[in-house]
């Protein structure tokens, strides 16, 4: 049992004029026609802070943490890396703590997977996938400054009570060595945007994402942004100006039955924890202080992932090798090493306890159980594609839906007019065309199918030239 010191918070923290005319005369002295020391005129100052010639270095992001980098090299320098922009602040028991990748084996890969899920995460109510997920978060939060884009993810139960605090408080504080600062989550759009511009500011590790209201359906195209992007750029609050910044910080929700939805649910991992009683919180543990017992175990946490990622078979293959998710440079260093040594880990282990982990399928898996939009999408296709297997037009689902209560009526007029009711409104077959409009050529997967709204025009009969609909299915595509 080693416990590492707590390591101080580092952000970073725009200067401001005083603030850089004091920096700089600590490095020049400034003297008048009579030798004497003056101070730099402030326009010099200002000039300092608005360079854009690249002869000042950027920073980007603060790291306290080693990174392995896509080829297997640890890059833990002392200061900034001025080719990536990373101020690195390493405490010194943890540059001691770093395995070697030379003496790395499978089997210590093994025993490092071993430790996580069956010490570290003994006490979390989560199945194995959700256990792998957990540490494929933990290793996210390290090497998000070399991920140009990086999912989110969602830590969710069926009531309170059942570990989802905790499980967030551990996983931070392994990684971080810090008690984690949470963001209220806000129904208004304009509020999580500058909370998300202030955080991404500070250069944060992550931002959690707290107090949602249970079974809230997430959808925020800013945080959609920012998984996708390397960079995030907003207008700064109260001035006329735009700030361009490094989105690198990790986003985390925890709450009751809560996803994501939209675009977000693509770009989602999820942690769910389930308990078979009403008390949850009362059943046996393993470690009765699951938070105290990271913090006093820390290094042998953080060595154990640093295993897993510089044991990882695909840092070896080629810098364009193919990606089995979205996220190209995440999978190479994160999703194939915690991959690997699941199934190392599942050497001897029932099936059933310990299936093999494969993100590019537990992506789409959550995408379709969360994504409300698309299940939607699918039902109405699928009744699309049974009524009308030759093609229809607007004016057909106008008339469906408009004059019937049919099983079919009802899953279109839901899907195309969510919450109006039928008797308050007629329906008309141009609103109808706007509506499918939105989703032509928005392939959807219904098992081992996908579904695709497609536009088209009758060359022939009485609809020659107008525009008409049919669903592609595409069999044999299920992954």
């Amino acid at each position: 049992m080693t416990k590492l010191p707590t390591p101080e918070r580092w952000v970073l923290q725009r200067m401001n004029e005083m603030e850089l005319a004091e920096m700089i005369e600590e490095h020049i002295d400034y003297v008048d026609e009579e030798d004497r020391s003056v101070h730099l005129p402030m326009q010099f100052v200002r000039h300092y802070l608005q360079r854009h010639d690249d002869a000042l270095p950027t920073v980007v992001a603060i790291s306290m943490l080693p990174l392995v980098l896509a080829d297997g090299g640890l890059l833990m320098p002392d200061g900034l890396d001025r080719t990536r922009g990373i101020i690195f602040e390493i405490p010194k028991g943890m540059r001691e703590k770093m395995p070697r990748r030379e003496d790395i084996t499978d089997k210590n890969v093994k025993e490092a997977m071993r430790f996580l899920c069956e010490e570290w995460l003994c006490d979390v109510a989560a199945d194995y996938k959700g256990k792998c997920t957990t540490i494929a978060a933990a290793l996210t939060i390290i090497e998000r400054s070399l991920l140009p884009d990086r999912p989110a993810f969602f830590v969710t139960a069926g009531r309170r009570g059942g570990g989802k605090t905790t499980l967030i408080l551990m996983l931070i504080k392994s990684v971080t060595g810090t008690m984690p600062a949470s963001s209220a989550w806000s129904t208004n759009e304009e509020e999580r945007r500058k909370v998300l511009l202030s955080q991404f500011l500070l250069g944060v590790e992550y931002v959690l994402w707290d107090n949602i209201a249970r079974g809230t359906q997430i959808s925020c195209p800013h945080i959609e942004r920012s998984c996708t992007a390397a960079y995030y750029a907003d207008r700064k609050l109260g001035v006329s100006e735009m700030v361009s910044t490094a989105a690198s910080a990790i986003h985390l929700f925890t709450g009751n039955n809560i996803g994501p939805r939209g675009d977000l649910a693509s770009r989602s991992l999820h942690i769910r924890l389930d308990t078979d009683r009403p008390d949850p919180e009362n059943r046996k543990f393993k470690h009765p202080d699951p938070l105290g017992w990271t913090d006093n175990n820390r290094a042998e946490i953080m060595a154990a992932l640093y295993t897993i990622l510089l044991g990882n078979p695909a840092l070896k293959t080629t810098r364009d090798a193919p990606s089995r998710t979205r996220f190209k440079m995440w999978w190479r260093l994160i999703g194939s090493a915690v991959e690997h040594a699941a199934k190392l880990h599942a050497v001897g282990k029932p099936s059933e306890a310990y299936p093999g982990i494969d993100f590019q399928k537990i992506f789409l898996e959550h995408e379709e159980l969360e994504d409300e939009d698309s299940t939607s999408l699918v039902d109405a296709l699928s009744a699309m594609a049974a009524q009308w297997p030759k093609g229809f037009h607007s004016t057909d689902i106008a008339a469906l839906i408009n004059d019937s209560f049919s099983p079919l009526a009802c899953t279109l007029r839901e899907f195309l007019y969510p919450g109006v009711p039928p008797k308050n409104f007629a329906f008309a077959a141009k609103s109808v065309g706007k509506r499918l409009k939105a989703h032509v050529d928005e392939p959807v997967k219904d098992g081992e199918r996908v579904l695709i709204l497609k536009e088209f025009k009758p060359t022939t009969g009485p609809a020659k030239g107008s525009k008409g609909y049919c669903v592609e299915i595409k069999e044999g595509l299920g992954i």
